[in-house]
């Protein structure tokens, strides 16, 4: 019999990316829009996604095809192995520093970006192949980073945040939710009063004022999230005590009791959620829930959210923000600022 040959096409060999983002939880969200722009413009890739211990729960829900995690000492072996051995065709280093620079290196990737200014350090000129001239200081953080891609002729703008909520994490939201007495059938709005910043706190009878407006005036019943961090629980605790002062209901506390995606699930699930400038903030906009941020000591330029079902209260100054927007502490916001956003919110969602 004559041989047979297969008129099957060859596939092209998949592109093999390397993102290493080693900064902390809100960096790391920020960086999705870079993750699914890729996606679109690279859909066959495999994206690695290397991230610091302390963001490595976030993991599951960015976007990437796999994640390695840097962990300190001889923890931290299988992540310099799975650098060294991944083949990689283009590694994008997001850090800047020199543990990221190191890892640059080691991947051996025949691409590797950063951006300019990380140039002048000692021997970054041999560590990478292309620099990105992109100012931190003139542009919102999601840009900065996907200006990282302009060497691969890829450019884009205000791409939003995303998430993907594992099952898991619903699951847990479903559970502390039944088990704190909240009908998540029906619409309830989310305080997330806390941050690892004590600049960033606003007053506890300012919060009280807010949960018991959210109530009162829009019917939405409030919960209160934050983490196991013993100064953001004391804070929690003087929002209800405040609470109790004025004869409102008391509000569930859930600080402490959900994983970082397990918040996000919950936060899916609400009308509304009010927040300092903190990680919350972005799990929010990504999911596209409406939320007010409170800015003080920080620049909203750089951070904010930026969908429309997003409102920004600052210290000092209205929209539009500016790298030189001025800087104001926190008890400058005043709650009729937060209560007229909140209206605006509550009011585009019911006519939705």
């Amino acid at each position: 019999m004559p041989h047979s040959r297969s008129t099957r096409k060859a596939q092209p060999p998949t592109t093999k990316l390397l993102l290493i983002q080693l900064k902390r939880i809100g960096d790391a969200l920020l960086t999705t829009p870079l993750i699914s722009t890729l996606r679109e413009h690279l859909p066959d890739a495999h994206i690695t996604l290397a991230l610091d211990r302390a963001t490595a729960a976030l993991a599951p829900a960015l976007g990437a095809d796999r994640t390695i995690i840097f962990r300190r000492g001889f923890a931290g072996a299988p992540f310099w192995h799975e650098l060294a051995t991944g083949k990689f065709d283009i590694c994008i280093d997001l850090t800047g520093n020199d543990r990221s620079g190191l890892a640059t290196a080691l991947s051996r990737a025949p691409r590797r970006i950063t951006w300019t200014r990380f140039s002048k350090k000692p021997l970054r000129r041999a560590v990478y192949s292309d620099f990105v001239d992109s100012s931190v200081k003139h542009r919102h953080t999601a840009d900065h980073h996907t200006d990282l891609l302009q060497p691969l002729g890829i450019h884009v703008e205000n791409v939003p945040l995303s998430l993907h909520l594992p099952d898991e994490a619903r699951a847990e939201a479903a559970e502390a939710l039944s088990a704190a007495g909240v009908d998540a059938a029906a619409p309830f709005a989310v305080i997330h009063a806390g941050t690892a910043r004590p600049e960033k706190y606003w007053s506890p009878e300012r919060w009280a004022e807010i949960a018991t407006l959210l109530r009162r005036e829009h019917g939405l019943p409030v919960l209160l999230t934050g983490s196991r961090d013993a100064a953001e629980r004391k804070h929690l605790e003087a929002i209800q005590r405040a609470l109790a002062s004025a004869g409102e209901s008391h509000c569930p506390n859930l600080a402490g009791r959900l994983s970082l995606l397990g918040t996000a699930a919950v936060l899916s699930r609400a009308r509304l959620l009010c927040a300092v400038d903190s990680a919350p903030v972005h799990l929010a906009d990504a999911l596209d829930v409406p939320l007010v941020a409170l800015f003080g000591p920080t620049n909203p330029y750089h951070w904010r959210p930026r969908r429309a079902s997003a409102c920004v209260v600052t210290a000092a100054g209205a929209p539009p923000f500016s790298p030189a927007h001025p800087q104001a502490p926190m008890s400058e916001i005043s709650t009729a600022a937060v209560g007229e956003a909140i209206r605006t919110l509550v009011g585009a969602s019911r006519n939705v």
